[in-house]
């Protein structure tokens, strides 16, 4: 099933009570498609909100417009759960009764990855798509709502931020196409919103990317670096977890690397942050741990384990995912 933009345009005509779920750990796609649908629904006079129960990263908080919560009973009534740029259960921790909410359920993603625990209403699927914010484009043309300014920066941030700023393998023409479009609105400056997302790192922030990075440990001659993120790390840096946003991107500038893993420790779990350079499959990596994602850029968490042991159990797969592609 993959049903068309009209179809799902259609439908949320008819609908009132929107509730949007991206995925945890949101990065400039998930929280920029969310913001930039809830914009269009409610310019249709329809009641809609984000519900998240993390805080928004530090270099997204421009996208903090009024549409995110952390209480579902903002909603006396949830007519449509909508997933975005996920769609599986385990991508939407501690908003699963939320979710459950809703009447209908729908899910609007690009990854290739499939749910095995949610029987959608609708789902619309393209993971040829560089970003999920792509499709939600396309989705606000079919709903015939014009594109406001800040539904043009959000979306503007879902497709530079999926795309390594437009340098990634997934970006296409019509990537280029879409942004171009976005110059056509009055006030749209792709610099002032490079800027709020790639330019705001406090000296903090670099003494700590610097120290993870002289950190590293190398596995299979290089191919394969890993760096983490520890509470004491933080703590030590007075950093925030989300100022460690882009320190695997980094990982991967080093020559020679091809697949970077970035552990990022909580009070409550590990999470993983996988990249591959060329053909190691991220994707398939993450999905053994309960995570997902794209082939070369996927992400996992572990509920059990201490850092040490993540990357003890998670090292043998990423050597796997090399040693079998190349």
């Amino acid at each position: 099933m993959n049903d068309t933009i009209k179809s799902i345009a259609t439908l949320l005509k008819d609908l009132d009570g929107i509730m949007i779920y991206p995925h945890v750990n949101m990065d400039g796609d998930a929280l920029g498609s969310a913001t930039a649908i809830c914009l269009a629904l409610r310019q249709l006079g329809k009641k809609a909100y984000i519900m998240i129960n993390e805080p928004v990263p530090k270099n997204l908080d421009f996208l903090e417009i009024g549409c995110t919560t952390e209480d579902d009973s903002v909603l006396e009534e949830i007519q449509l759960s909508l997933m975005l740029d996920c769609n599986d259960i385990n991508r939407i921790p501690g908003r699963e009764s939320a979710f459950e909410r809703g009447k209908l359920k729908g899910c609007i993603d690009h990854h290739q990855n499939k749910s095995s625990t949610i029987r959608f209403d609708f789902i619309r699927s393209e993971p040829k798509s560089a970003a999920t914010g792509e499709i939600i484009y396309n989705l606000i043309k079919a709903l015939g709502v014009e594109i406001s300014l800040d539904m043009a920066n959000c979306i503007f941030t879902a497709i530079t931020t999926d795309t390594g700023n437009f340098q990634h393998i997934n970006t296409t023409r019509r990537s280029h196409d879409i942004v171009g479009h976005l110059y056509n609105i009055e006030g749209f400056n792709s610099k002032q919103i490079s800027a709020l997302i790639y330019e705001r790192k406090s000296k903090e922030a670099l003494k700590m990317e610097s120290m993870v990075l002289s950190n590293l440990n190398y596995y299979e001659g290089g191919k394969i670096a890993v760096g983490r993120i520890t509470q004491d790390l933080l703590n030590e840096m007075n950093c925030t977890m989300d100022e460690a946003d882009g320190i695997v991107q980094q990982v991967m500038s080093i020559d020679g690397v091809e697949v970077g893993c970035l552990l990022k420790q909580s009070e409550l779990n590990v999470r993983a942050s996988l990249r591959g350079r060329s053909y190691a499959n991220m994707q398939a990596v993450a999905s053994k741990f309960g995570g997902g994602g794209h082939i070369l850029a996927a992400g996992c968490t572990f509920t059990t384990l201490d850092v040490d042991e993540a990357e003890r159990t998670i090292v043998p797969e990423l050597i796997k995912s090399v040693n079998r592609a190349g």
